[in-house]
C-alpha cells in the first residue's frame, strides 16, 4: 500500500466521522447544485484566505489561498510545504531532526459557510497525522493539529493585500519572528 493509498483511507475516515455539526445535518440535495466555498486556482481573487501553520513559534507554512462561492467539482486546490523533524506526532510517532517531514493541505469539503480542509503530514516511513481544519471565510479560525501543532486560517481583504504591496511587505506577512514568506496556492 503506498502512501497516497493510506492517505485516501485515513481521509476516508476523517470524513466519516468528522465532527458531530457535519455528520448530523440533514442532506439538502434536492437535485440542483448548492453553491458552496471552494478552493481552486480558477476563483477570481475577490476572496481570499490566509492559512499559517505554526509548530511551538515556528510558522512552517504561510499562504493565501483563492476562494470563492461555487460548485463542488470545482475544488482543486493544494499545497504541499516541507520543513525538518523532531517532533512527536499524536504522542506516538517521534520524528528525528534530520527527518523531513512533508504537510498537505486541501480541501476536503465545502459548505455554504465554510471550507473543511484536509492537513496531513508524514515522513517517508510514516503518515504521523490525518486530520480536518473547518475554515471559515468570515472569521479567523484555530485548530490546535496536534500538540503545539496549530493552523490558523483568516480572511484577507483586497485592500490589506493592496497595502501590503505598496509597503513592499510580503503578502501575509505580521512581522513575527521566524516568518516564513506567504506563498499563493495551487500547482
Amino acid at each position: 500500500m503506498n502512501r497516497m493509498d493510506v492517505r485516501c483511507i485515513l481521509l476516508f475516515l476523517a470524513v466519516l466521522f468528522a465532527s458531530p455539526e457535519f455528520a448530523q445535518q440533514p442532506s439538502t440535495s434536492t437535485g440542483t447544485s448548492e453553491a458552496v466555498w471552494t478552493w481552486s486556482k480558477q476563483c477570481g481573487g475577490n476572496h481570499e484566505l490566509g492559512v499559517t501553520v505554526r509548530l511551538e513559534r515556528k510558522v512552517l507554512y504561510r499562504g493565501i489561498l483563492p476562494i470563492c462561492r461555487g460548485s463542488r467539482e470545482a475544488e482543486d486546490g493544494r499545497v504541499e510545504f516541507h520543513f525538518s523533524g523532531g517532533h512527536r506526532f499524536q504522542g506516538e510517532y517521534r520524528t528525528r531532526s534530520t527527518d523531513s517531514i512533508a504537510g498537505d493541505i486541501w480541501q476536503a469539503g465545502g459548505e455554504s459557510d465554510a471550507l473543511v480542509l484536509g492537513v496531513s503530514f508524514d515522513s517517508m516511513r510514516h503518515v504521523l497525522l490525518n486530520t480536518l481544519h473547518v475554515a471559515r471565510p468570515d472569521k479567523q479560525t484555530s485548530s490546535e493539529l496536534d500538540k503545539g501543532l496549530v493552523i490558523t486560517t483568516y480572511p484577507i481583504s483586497v485592500r490589506e493585500v493592496v497595502h501590503r504591496s505598496i509597503l513592499g511587505v510580503g503578502q501575509g506577512s505580521t512581522g513575527m519572528r521566524n516568518e516564513v514568506p506567504a506563498k499563493r496556492c495551487c500547482r
